[in-house]
C-alpha cells in the first residue's frame, strides 16, 4: 500500500495517477478532495493534528501492508524574517515538518511489526540554498533533512528505510501560482534553463521503493542548482 500525504497538489495528482498503475493508494488532501481515480482511495487529513492522524490511522489501519509513505503536503508563506508574524511561521512549520513527523510516528509501528517499509520525505532546494523570504519554508525543509537521517538510523535493522527528495522547479505544483515573468527569471538561474518534469520524482520514488540499501539519503532533482 502507498499512502501519500498531500495527494491534492500537482505533483501529489501526478504521484496518484502514475503509482495506482500497479499499486494500491490512499491520498490524503485537506480541503479538496481529488477526482476519484481507480486504485486510489482518498481521505481528508489535517496533517497537523495528531487527532486528525489518529483518526485516519483508525481507518485504513486494516489496508496498511507492505507500507510506503510519501510526504508530500507542504505550504510557503512568504516573508522577510523581521517582518513574519509567529503564527505565520508556526504554520508553515506545523504543515511541512510538525506534520511529517506525526504522520511518520503514526505508520511507524506498522512498518516495524511487518518488518519492511520505505518513508519518502519531499524536500525542497530552498532548504539547502536559503532563498529571501523564505524563512519559514526554508527552515521547514531543512528540518527534514535531519529527521530523515535520524528515522533512517533508528529504523534501519527493521527493514525500513528512509530518504528525502530535495526538489527544484517543476512543471505543476507550487510553480503555478508564479507569475510567468518571475518564471522566466527562475528558469534563467537553472543551469539546465528549464522546470523539472514530474517524470523524474516518479522515477525517484520507485527507485526508493526498491531499493534496500539506500537509507537517510537526500538525493537532489534541480537541474543543476547549487
Amino acid at each position: 500500500m502507498i499512502v501519500i500525504i498531500g495527494a491534492s497538489g500537482g505533483l501529489g495528482k501526478y504521484l496518484v495517477e502514475v503509482l495506482s498503475k500497479d499499486s494500491d493508494v490512499i491520498g490524503t488532501y485537506y480541503s479538496h478532495k481529488p477526482e476519484p481515480q481507480l486504485r486510489t482511495e482518498f481521505l481528508q487529513l489535517d496533517i497537523t493534528s495528531a487527532a486528525s492522524i489518529e483518526q485516519f490511522v483508525n481507518t485504513v489501519g486494516n489496508k496498511l501492508n507492505h507500507l510506503v509513505l510519501i510526504n508530500l503536503a507542504g505550504i510557503s508563506i512568504d516573508g522577510f524574517g523581521h517582518k513574519m508574524e509567529e503564527n505565520t511561521w508556526d504554520r508553515v512549520v506545523d504543515t511541512n515538518l510538525k506534520g511529517n513527523f506525526l504522520i511518520s510516528r503514526a505508520l511507524l509501528p506498522f512498518m516495524r511489526q511487518q518488518g519492511w517499509g520505505r518513508i519518502i520525505n519531499v524536500s525542497s532546494v530552498v532548504g539547502e540554498i536559503g532563498i529571501p523570504g523564505t524563512g519559514a519554508y526554508s527552515a521547514s525543509k531543512s528540518g527534514i533533512f535531519g529527521l530523515t537521517r535520524t528515522l533512517a538510523s533508528e529504523n534501519a535493522t527493521k527493514n525500513i528505510t528512509v530518504n528525502a527528495l530535495a526538489l527544484g522547479y517543476f512543471k505543476v505544483g507550487m510553480i503555478s501560482v508564479i507569475k510567468p515573468e518571475i518564471q522566466e527569471q527562475i528558469k534563467s538561474t537553472i543551469p539546465m534553463k528549464r522546470f523539472g518534469d514530474p517524470r523524474n520524482l516518479e522515477l525517484a520514488v520507485r527507485f526508493l521503493i526498491e531499493s534496500d540499501y539506500t537509507t537517510g539519503t537526500v538525493i537532489d532533482i534541480n537541474g543543476g542548482l547549487f
